[in-house]
């Protein structure tokens, strides 16, 4: 195997190109990814539509941006802890989503009653605004609007 600090290891271009899908467990799929595609408009994938008896929905994002990506909501009864706590004690959430219109998904959040790990949309000032969620698997998940106002 090569070692990776060789000069031509480090004049090379990345070859890690884009997130392409994340697998996400979730008990009931056509659920999750139903509750995903109202919040944040996503539309499922010809190949795995939502089909309320499907053990695989996948969910596309936005196909203006490029690379595209996908998640895969694959039917599990596995419990996948997407969070884990700093040397400081900051639970943190492995997955945030860039969004836009922050406050309107914020909207949508409340009157569907998802649960809030934050109160309300915190400010972050330069790095943007983001919100905290446990979404229907209980996994905590951010989202987050920089670079979109």
């Amino acid at each position: 195997m090569e070692n990776i600090d060789t000069p031509s290891a480090t004049k090379s271009e990345p070859k890690l190109l884009n997130l392409t899908c994340i697998y996400l467990p979730a008990k009931h799929p056509y659920t999750t990814a139903k509750w995903y595609s109202e919040i944040f408009g996503l539309e499922a994938a010809d190949f795995a539509p939502l089909d309320p008896h499907a053990d695989l929905v996948v969910l596309n994002f936005s196909k203006d941006i490029p690379g595209g990506g996908s998640l895969f909501f694959v039917q599990s009864n596995d419990k996948f802890s997407m969070n884990f706590n700093n040397i400081d004690g900051y639970n943190h959430a492995i997955l945030m989503f860039q969004v836009k219109d922050i406050e309107d998904i914020h909207e949508r959040m409340i009157v569907k009653n998802v649960e809030l790990a934050t109160d309300g949309i915190k400010d972050r000032g330069g790095c943007g605004k983001e919100i905290a969620f446990y979404d229907p698997d209980g996994r905590k998940i951010e989202i987050n609007d920089y670079g979109t106002r």
